[in-house]
This record gives structure tokens, C-alpha cells and sequence, in this order.
């Protein structure tokens, strides 16, 4: 039976991050709290007065940053907190009450956008001229002018965003539901003791070498969700219709232009991805069938996939950081050192599970904290030094922004995101696979490898055009059912598994309720786009290539200061074509060939 999960309050202090780092306790945010508060109605009194002068214009912009500066740190703490005991009604509540100071600072903060580009380019260039001080902000004035026929009035500006708490009302209550309030059915195997299913343990459950282990573990967690599932569909629906809206609102032909103009994403990298993944598809069903014949079955079932194929080494935290470390050496000492510094000694990270933890990992901090990470770690098998390894390459991402850039620069697309956690997976994946420590644990870091495609360039395409579905849906004036998204996602699932793998129709399909990122509106195709540009870029760094690392690292310093597809071009990658994407396969497909050989 699973070892029961440890309460908040008895996880070792060293196993927790540092958010005591942004404030040390709850007066101290609520002095922050009250700083914004304070800087509200000097904000509001710059309405109507940014096109009286350069120097006018700066002095709004100059406040602007400090009230971000700190509106960031207030917004951190509470949601890191809330995140690590989701069960705890007193962090729900500082989460509530900072979520409510955002839509006011929001708010008051509306009329900034219009007034803008009611000044136009050629005021705007006036300014910069007058002020030096003007000039770090030409990309973003840029940005703002190309945005211009979706910002509304100052008036419907501020109406949108006083709207954001409520709009929020679908998100919370799915991180609620999924993490604190969803119980799974005790299940108990063929022969075995009770299985105790959790968001924290489904991971290593799944990856079980006992078949009957996976199975029930599997079928306790997907019921788990079948049972709420018109909850879940209702909260998903009312996700989607507030995307819809918000695109009609800005004035965007549908969601998806709305969700990819931000950052200048043409929808046609959208597409690109998804017609990649679909004519790819063989790829998968070649890995399937040489899995399915490593685990001498007739046919795989769905808890099969992340079924062992050798023995899975034992693989403790500090010992994944070790080696994490020493696959980023490439990328020079003082990248490496840093990461050492935050996986071992800075607190960055909030490494295992806990009754009320949110499931999954993340990367989180903002401009003047940390770069936190949180995670479930486990030490059975490689899939938790995996996700340590993304999750440090979301960190430095944001730790050379945050060093390199002021606070309106330094956050970055999550376009360009999800290259910078999948490179770090790949530098490290190439140098365990140089410690020759015998075949099975080479099976196993091939394995490693291939459950993470599956999730970035399988699992996550499927869901892309799962989203695009239910919002074309939608846009259509069709209703969102559960039992309708599950028939459709599990058609997607029996395309994508070919003939090896038998389809649960109703467990597969679920699996819409068990991702939060499609609360992120169209954030999911970004993982295969992301880990199609780190697999090229990192091929080239250890390939030694003049310069590659020294443009990757200018890549990430970059920030927001220029458009992700720019950014990435400086790197060395142009994500606008298809052939990315393809070579992406290509390596996908060398480890298929090399777990042949192994396998025969």
C-alpha cells in the first residue's frame, strides 16, 4: 500500500521553497498589499495626461513599474502559498483577496492602453526623441500600435477589467476540485492489498512494473474523474465561452487569433504543429508496436504505456541534481553553478508531494523573487529528474529575463517557454546516455525519453486539436457536453495509437479533465512546438557549433524585449516553417530505432 501523503506542516523546511524570501510573513504581504492600494489613485490620476508631455509620460511609466514590480511579488506569494496547501481555507482566502486588488489595480491602470494609441506613432516618436528615457520602451509601444484595433475604449477597458475575478471563477474552481476536493475509489488488485490513489502518486503508480497494479491505479483515477465528469465539463464549457467572448470583445475573428496574437504567433504555426504530429503519426505507431511487443502483450491497454521495459533505476533528489548539473555544463560554468545553487542550497524548489499540494510542476516567480519550482519528485525511475530538468530550464529562463531586463521586459512568451524547459531535458537526457552505466539503464533513459515525447509531442498535439474543436464548437453556437468532448477525444486517441493499443472510449476520453492547461487558453501546442525548437537548438550546442550556446543564452536574456519568433531566430531556429517541427521526428525517431536494437 502507497505510504500515506505527509501534512504541509510536516515537510522538511529544506524541501519547501523559500517564498519567505518575497515577504516573511502575512503582515508583510498585507504591507504590500497595502502599498499598491496606496499607489492606486496617484495611478488614476494620470488619465487624460499622458499626451501632455514626454516628461509627464515618464513619470506614469517610471510609477507604473514600481506599483508592477510589487503587484507581482503580492500576486506570487499568495498564489505559491495557496498552491502548496490547496485544502487550506486561509491561504483560499489571501489568494481571494489578492485576486480581488489585481482586478482594481487592473482597472485602474485601463485607461493607460487607449490613451496610448490615441497618441499615435508619430507622438509617440516625439516623446522618445524628448526623453531618452522613452527608449527602452519602443518595442513595447510597437507591440501596443500593432495591437491597436483590439484595444476598446478607456471605459470598456476598465469594464473587462474589473471583470477578471469573476472570469477567474472557472479556473479556481478546477484547481479546487482536481486538487483538493476529487476523491478517487479505493481500488484493490487481483491478489493484492488497497491501492490509495492521489493526484501525488498516479505518476509512479502508472509506471508500476506489476501489470495489475497499473490497472487498477489507472482505472481508479480516470473513474475518479467519469464521476464528476459534467462538473468537469461544465467548468470547461464556461472556460471556453470566456475565451470566446474576450475574442469577440477585443474585436478578433475567433479564439485562436485572440489566444496567438499576444505574442504575434501567426495561426499558421498553430496548424503547422498539428498537420506535423498528423502526418508523423506512423512514427507513434512503430514506438507502440515495439512496446507492445518489449511487454509481450497481444494488444496494450492505455495504463501500458508508461509500463517499465527495464528495471527503473532508483533515483534520489540530490542525485538527480547532480546530474543535472553536469549535463549543463555546456552551457558554461556559470549556468550550471547557478542551477546547483537553486536546486541545492537557494530553495528554489518544493520537491515532493503532500495532502492539499497541487498536483503536477511548475516554474513560478516573477521580476525581484526566485525562479520557484514546484514538484511531486519521486525517485522511482527517471520521470522525476525529467521534470526537474524542464522545470529548471523554465527557471533560468526567467532568472536571466528577470537579471537581464527592467519588470516590463521580463516576462517572455510561452511560445518560446517551453523551449527553454525542453532544451535543459535534452542537454541532460544526451549525458546520461554518455555514463555508460549498461544496457538496462540506457533502456531506461530511452524510455524517459519517449514518455516525455509522448506527452509534448503526442499527448499535447492530441489535446491542440481536441481545443480547437471545442472552440470552433462554440464559436459555431454548439454546446459542449462530457460525454460529447469524451467521444471526440478518444477518436483522436484511437488515430493516434493505431492498432497496438486497445482504446478505452470513456477512460481515454476523459483525459480533457485531467489537464489544467486547457484553462491556459491554446497553450498546449506549445509543448510540441517548444520541444521541436530545443531539440534542434541543443543538437547544434553539443554538436559544439560557433557560438550556439552564446545565442541560445541571448534567446533567453531577451525576455519580452522582442516578438518570441524573433528571438528564436536569433537562436538559430525559424518556428514560421515546417521544417522544425520535422526534424524534431527525425530525432524522435532515432530513439525508436535505438530501442529496437535493444528490445531485439
Amino acid at each position: 500500500m502507497a505510504k500515506p501523503l505527509p501534512r504541509r506542516e510536516e515537510v522538511a523546511l529544506e524541501s519547501t521553497w523559500d517564498i519567505e524570501s518575497i515577504y516573511a510573513d502575512v503582515p508583510a504581504w498585507e504591507e504590500g498589499m497595502q502599498r499598491i492600494e496606496a499607489l492606486l489613485p496617484e495611478l488614476g490620476a494620470y488619465a487624460g495626461k499622458l499626451n501632455t508631455s514626454a516628461e509627464t509620460l515618464v513619470e506614469f511609466l517610471q510609477m507604473r513599474n514600481r506599483a508592477d514590480a510589487e503587484m507581482r511579488k503580492v500576486y506570487v506569494w499568495a498564489q505559491l502559498r495557496f498552491d502548496a496547501d490547496t485544502g487550506n481555507q486561509a491561504n483560499a482566502a489571501l489568494l481571494g483577496r489578492m485576486q480581488g486588488l489585481f482586478s482594481r489595480y487592473s482597472a485602474a491602470l485601463a485607461f493607460a492602453q487607449p490613451e496610448l494609441l490615441a497618441m499615435g506613432y508619430e507622438r509617440l516618436s516625439q516623446f522618445t526623441f524628448q526623453q531618452a528615457a522613452l527608449k527602452m520602451y519602443r518595442h513595447a509601444f510597437d507591440d501596443l500600435l500593432r495591437q491597436k484595433d483590439h484595444v476598446r475604449s478607456g471605459e470598456i477597458e476598465a469594464l473587462l477589467a474589473r471583470a477578471y475575478q469573476p472570469m477567474t471563477a472557472v479556473d479556481n474552481a478546477y484547481g479546487v476540485l482536481s486538487d483538493a476536493d476529487l476523491k478517487f475509489p479505493v481500488s484493490k488488485a487481483k491478489g493484492r492489498k488497497s491501492l490509495e490513489v492521489a493526484q501525488g502518486n498516479i505518476g509512479a503508480l502508472l509506471s508500476s512494473p506489476d501489470r495489475e497494479t497499473r490497472r487498477t491505479a489507472w482505472e481508479a483515477y480516470t473513474d475518479g474523474h467519469l464521476a464528476l465528469k459534467n462538473t468537469f465539463a461544465e467548468l470547461l464549457a464556461g472556460k471556453v465561452k470566456r475565451t470566446v467572448f474576450l475574442a469577440k470583445a477585443r474585436n478578433y475573428p475567433d479564439a485562436l487569433s485572440y489566444a496567438l496574437s499576444p505574442s504575434n504567433i501567426p495561426t499558421a504555426v498553430y496548424h503547422n504543429v498539428i498537420d506535423a504530429c498528423n502526418r508523423n503519426v506512423h512514427i507513434w505507431h512503430r514506438y507502440w508496436d515495439i512496446r507492445r511487443r518489449a511487454l509481450k502483450l497481444d494488444k496494450m491497454e492505455s495504463f501500458d504505456i508508461f509500463a517499465p521495459l527495464a528495471k527503473p533505476p532508483t533515483v534520489k533528489y540530490k542525485q538527480a541534481a547532480k546530474w543535472i548539473i553536469e549535463g549543463l555544463q555546456p552551457l558554461g560554468k556559470k549556468y550550471a553553478n547557478t542551477v546547483r545553487d537553486g536546486l541545492l542550497k537557494e530553495r528554489w524548489v518544493d520537491v515532493y508531494p503532500s495532502v492539499g499540494k497541487r498536483s503536477g510542476a511548475y516554474s513560478a516567480g516573477t521580476w525581484g523573487t526566485k525562479p520557484f519550482i514546484l514538484m511531486s519528485y519521486s525517485d522511482s525511475g527517471l520521470g522525476g529528474l525529467s521534470t526537474l530538468a524542464h522545470e529548471i530550464g523554465h527557471s533560468m529562463h526567467s532568472h536571466l529575463a528577470n537579471q537581464a531586463q527592467p519588470v516590463f521586459y521580463s516576462d517572455y512568451s510561452l511560445f518560446i517557454a517551453e523551449v527553454a524547459s525542453n532544451f535543459d531535458q535534452a542537454l541532460v537526457r544526451a549525458h546520461l546516455l554518455t555514463l555508460d552505466r549498461g544496457p538496462e539503464f540506457e533502456m531506461a533513459v530511452i524510455q524517459e525519453a519517449m514518455d516525455n515525447f509522448h506527452r509534448y509531442f503526442f499527448i499535447m498535439p492530441t489535446l491542440s486539436q481536441f481545443e480547437l474543436h471545442i472552440h470552433q464548437t462554440v464559436e459555431q453556437g454548439g454546446a459542449l457536453t462530457a460525454d460529447g468532448m469524451i467521444e471526440h477525444l478518444a477518436g483522436l486517441f484511437k488515430r493516434g495509437y493505431g492498432d497496438a493499443v486497445n482504446v478505452d472510449d470513456a477512460r481515454e476520453g476523459i483525459t480533457w479533465a485531467l489537464f489544467g492547461h486547457l484553462y491556459a487558453d491554446f497553450y498546449v501546442y506549445q509543448y510540441a512546438s517548444g520541444i521541436a525548437a530545443a531539440n534542434a537548438l541543443a543538437d547544434a550546442v553539443l554538436k559544439g557549433e560557433t557560438n550556439a550556446a552564446e545565442r541560445y543564452l541571448a534567446a533567453l536574456r531577451a525576455g519580452g524585449s522582442m516578438y518570441p519568433i524573433d528571438a528564436l531566430q536569433m537562436a538559430g531556429i525559424d518556428m514560421t516553417k515546417p521544417e522544425p517541427m520535422d526534424r524534431a521526428f527525425k530525432v524522435l525517431e532515432g530513439f525508436v530505432d535505438r530501442l529496437e536494437k535493444l528490445v531485439k
